[in-house]
């Protein structure tokens, strides 16, 4: 289900760049995914891949980087860029437009436009999550405790930003938003704004109330936090809004498939909207279709009142 959603998340999500050529997978002999260009031009051979089926052959690529099997990412000009970490689930899957790849047993970070953002540098390294992430050289998966969820053990730990900064941790919170550790650390907050990007968020601020009555809390915390994660490109002209909340000392982001707990913001900054994933039956296959409502009309659906803007 996952290599499903991610998939889903390369093709519909990670897109906007400036050029003409348009590419489309191909599938040959029911098993072989190649990619190809408008005019027929091969970008990337046919090779075996679990993906190949009806519903990849022909489907537009829109997105700086793809993958053509569940270990291999190109750019637009079929160079091999990466592996994907290998995870319990699976390869990798995107998080706020990061990546974590792997090279020489060590983990790194890539970016959804090509971009190496952390080099193949740690033995572990988290998904980014609100703006960074954890890692760990020296530790090991002790599969002695647990052989199918082995905790992560030794080692030496810290944090890094979405830039590739290591973070140095602070003794008092200098912005409410930073994020407390277990060892009563703070992160310092990693996102900036402009004057429109923050009034995109004074939005949802006021509606707050309204979207937690509605999708209610998973967290005892009862914190629930806006951020801006993509911003408007080419092909996919949206802000999109991810939902966090705190729990403990842990900031659960919502998910790709987490229904009415991400939204997308038209480029000028005037249209709101949730989304929502669905299955859709097509005669050969099936695949999840993203859907947006108007976030106003959804709250006046679900609670039946009129927000004043």
């Amino acid at each position: 289900m996952r290599n499903l959603f991610t998939l889903i998340v390369l093709q519909c999500c990670f897109i906007g760049f400036s050029q003409t050529e348009r590419l489309y997978y191909f599938v040959e002999k029911d098993s072989l995914l190649g990619v190809k260009n408008q005019n027929g031009k091969i970008i990337v051979p046919a090779k075996l891949s679990l993906s190949a089926g009806p519903y990849e052959n022909g489907r537009e690529i829109k997105s700086k980087i793809f993958m053509v099997d569940f270990m291999r990412y190109y750019d637009r000009n079929g160079k091999f860029l990466f592996g994907p970490y290998l995870t319990g689930e699976g390869p990798d899957s995107f998080e706020e437009g990061f990546i974590r790849y792997e090279e020489n047993k060590k983990v790194g970070l890539f970016n959804d436009w090509g971009e190496k953002i952390i080099p193949a540098k740690y033995d572990w390294l988290s998904s980014i999550n609100f703006g960074f992430a954890q890692f760990c050289n020296g530790c090991y998966f002790d599969y002695s405790k647990d052989e199918e969820h082995a905790p992560l053990v030794g080692g030496t730990w810290g944090f890094v930003g979405k830039n590739g900064i290591e973070i140095q941790p602070t003794s008092k919170r200098n912005h409410p938003k930073d994020f407390e550790t277990e060892k009563h650390e703070f992160i310092p907050y990693q996102f900036e704004y402009n004057d429109k990007e923050k009034e995109i968020l004074v939005f949802f601020e006021k509606r707050k109330q309204e979207i937690i009555q509605i999708n209610g809390y998973n967290c005892d915390g009862k914190t629930i936090y806006f951020e801006i994660i993509e911003k408007p490109t080419e092909f996919d002209p949206f802000y999109k809004i991810k939902t966090f909340e705190l729990c403990d000392n842990y900031l659960r982001g919502s998910h790709y498939y987490d229904d009415f707990k991400n939204f997308k913001v038209s480029k000028d900054g005037k249209k709101f909207y949730v989304t929502f994933i669905d299955l859709v039956n097509h005669k050969d296959y099936s695949e999840y279709v993203e859907y947006k409502i108007l976030v106003d009309k959804w709250i006046n659906r679900k609670l039946n009142i009129k927000i004043d803007n």
